[in-house]
């Protein structure tokens, strides 16, 4: 188990929407910092993917007919 010490008046902000999302303290905390780990996830992929982009652009119709092949 692990310890996050907040003040005060940042314990009472956190509880205040815990409180409003019908949720604990804890599971609030919880949530919150799991959606920041994923969102810091989805960008590190998203600038990956930008990284290895060729600069390559196809119109939809293109796409929709690739995929159709690829089938």
């Amino acid at each position: 188990m692990c310890e996050i010490k907040f003040d005060e008046g940042e314990r009472a902000l956190i509880q205040d929407r815990a409180d409003a999302a019908g949720m604990s303290f804890s599971e609030f905390v919880r949530r919150a910092a799991l959606e920041k780990a994923e969102e810091m996830a989805d960008i590190e992929a998203y600038n990956e993917a930008l990284d290895g982009d060729d600069g390559i652009q196809y119109p939809m119709e293109e796409v929709v007919r690739m995929a159709a092949e690829a089938e």
